[in-house]
């Protein structure tokens, strides 16, 4: 298979039709000049996954801190850029709160409602606002067309009584459609004090207008309650909980042969609560509490296609944040914030032969911060039917942090985080049975807000951030295959040169691998998945150099058919690798789960 037959992001051109909620300029795949990486339901459902952080660890160029319990808050990078950087979204409804430090809860987003997540790895405001570092695109499934039912039961057990149960239904009659899933997972605790209460239900309903005009009306309703962490020999215990409601209401509407408007509405709250005590006594120290109602809208007109076209739209959103701590009385604890934002942007493609120029500009209006200007300019060129170099350069910028700890003065920051970023490769198919994708980065940033816990002290930093992140895939052979990654990310001070670790740079080397197995005459997949990181960490105590290895087994009971029952068993950390940059906080330890899954 060639380049051009490759997949790429729907929001950004996947081929098939472009799900409601998600308004970015379609494009092919060799009209792609991020770096963009793609993880469809097959894969994620070969993976065994309960949530979007399991589909993620293995994904090139994105790390997790660790993995504990499924359902757990957990951290991540995406090439050296922090969490805060990373703008998530859900049929494109942000997921990023921003009074926790602008941290979206990948481990809260269940697997079960997901088509596909795209991942775009470097700057990408000019076309999605606050995204300093990338961006996570989860696109949930769409109604089953052409029929009236069908649809997914699915129970698991294993270690520490950690249970999925998980159902979902879909079809569609004449011009309705839906699709409705719901699900439960608890557990108590993979490691001590990590214990998880986690519900979720979503529901999606499309109707098509005569003349191809589509309405869509989504629904997404999330709670969990867990233990973070736990620590006999520091006497100190953490809990909380998150809830999430979100909504959304998109319209298509195609007014000729090559313009399309599209208008979407969201909106939703976002709660979470921590609480932090000393665990001989039971005695709570610290207790934040977090509400942010956020409301959004925006409107858009797409002219051409692929191949030369542009897609110009205005955005209207507006967050209100609310903080509170009861217990202690420090200066910024509690406050009350009204974050409004109105954006223009325009995102093109102009193709000459083999060669696409994609540029792209945003100006948003901030009313307590800077006013920042996006842009972006890439380039594909073809190199016949096998090969494709790409390359962008790019501006972009990230809201500061409004929390406790990014206002620990009470006054809010004005100043934006920046980043500027150059990246460039080859993707090619040249070498029979194998598809290879390289890409080189250099990333500047700039007003980066880091806090010192000990002092108590917000400062800010300038970082420089290159290296290299290579992907391959082989095909099939005798049913087997195989996927390899290396990501190396050097990242430095711009000031002192002093090289930076942990989570303020992700790993320095990380080598993601996985080796499948597939016969659809016996109804057998298997997954056998390796994740080696070295987090560079220079804390007394630090196993931050690891791999961890997975095992994941389906078994169809009736391979013949499409609608088989199918049996299922993961073995996780099968060597109990131990991984942690402080021992209350470690990954997870080896644990099993068996399950099942009926499709009707």
């Amino acid at each position: 298979m060639g380049v051009e037959g490759d997949e790429v992001t729907r929001s950004l051109g996947l081929s098939g039709e472009e799900p409601a909620g998600v308004s970015r300029l379609p494009r092919p795949a060799s009209l792609i000049a991020e770096n963009v990486t793609v993880v469809t339901a097959e894969e994620i459902a070969r993976l065994n996954a309960h949530t979007v952080a399991d589909v993620l660890q293995t994904v090139p160029g994105v790390q997790l801190d660790l993995l504990q319990t499924p359902g757990s808050i957990l951290l991540y990078n995406v090439l050296g850029s922090s969490n805060r950087h990373i703008l998530v979204q859900l049929d494109g409804v942000p997921q990023n709160f921003v009074g926790g430090e602008n941290l979206a809860h990948l481990g809260l987003i269940p697997a079960q409602v997901v088509e596909r997540i795209e991942i775009i790895k470097g700057a990408a405001s000019a076309a999605w606002g606050s995204a300093l570092g990338g961006v996570i695109n989860i696109i949930t499934k769409s109604p089953a067309p052409d029929r009236g039912a069908t649809g997914l039961a699915s129970a698991s057990i294993g270690t520490a009584a950690t249970s999925d149960l998980r159902g979902e239904i879909s079809g569609s009659r004449d011009a309705f459609g839906y699709y409705l899933t719901a699900g439960t997972i608890h557990s108590n605790g993979l490691i001590p004090g990590n214990n998880v209460d986690f519900r979720h239900g979503f529901g999606k309903l499309t109707y098509d207008f005569a003349g191809g005009a589509r309405a869509t009306l989504g629904l997404d309703i999330r709670h969990a309650d867990m233990g973070l962490m736990r620590s006999v020999k520091y006497d100190f215990y953490e809990n909380g909980e998150v809830r999430y409601l979100n909504g959304y209401l998109s319209l298509q509407v195609p007014l000729a042969q090559r313009l399309t408007l599209e208008v979407n509405g969201r909106g939703g709250v976002r709660e979470s609560t921590d609480r932090r005590g000393v665990l001989s006594q039971g005695i709570l120290f610290f207790t934040p509490e977090a509400r942010e109602t956020h409301q959004g809208y925006t409107a858009d007109l797409t002219w051409g296609d692929a191949q030369n076209g542009v897609k110009t739209g205005v955005e209207y959103e507006r967050i209100e944040v609310r903080q509170r701590e009861p217990l202690q009385r420090i200066p910024g604890s509690n406050s009350d914030l009204g974050l409004d934002r109105h954006s223009f942007y325009a995102n093109g493609t102009y193709t000459i032969g083999r060669f696409s120029l994609l540029p792209g500009v945003r100006v948003d209006h901030l009313n307590l911060l800077d006013d920042p200007v996006s842009a972006t300019l890439g380039a594909t060129l073809r190199l016949g039917q096998d090969t494709l170099l790409r390359g962008y350069a790019a501006r972009g910028y990230s809201l500061p942090l409004i929390s406790r700890y990014g206002s620990p003065t009470g006054e809010l920051e004005h100043e934006l985080q920046q980043v500027g970023t150059v990246q460039g490769g080859v993707e090619t198919t040249a070498v029979p049975y194998l598809w290879l994708k390289g890409m080189l980065f250099h990333t500047n940033v700039w007003n980066i807000q880091e806090y010192d816990f000990q002092a108590g002290l917000l400062y800010r930093d300038k970082q420089r951030r290159h290296g290299v992140d290579l992907e391959l895939r082989t095909s099939p052979w005798h049913g087997l295959s195989l996927n390899g990654a290396y990501t190396f990310t050097d990242a430095r001070n711009r000031a002192t040169g002093e090289q930076l670790e942990g989570s303020q740079s992700g790993p320095r080397h990380a080598v993601k691998g996985a080796l499948t197995y597939d016969n659809d005459e016996a109804g057998l997949t298997a997954v056998l998945t390796a994740n080696y990181t070295n987090w560079n960490l220079t804390a007394p105590g630090a196993r931050s150099q690891a791999t961890l290895w997975d095992l994941h087994l389906n078994q169809k009971l009736l391979p013949a058919r499409d609608n088989s029952p199918e049996l299922f068993f993961s073995l996780r950390n099968i060597f109990d690798t131990k991984l942690y940059e402080y021992d209350f906080r470690p990954a997870a330890p080896r644990w099993f789960e068996v399950g099942g899954r009926f499709r009707f």
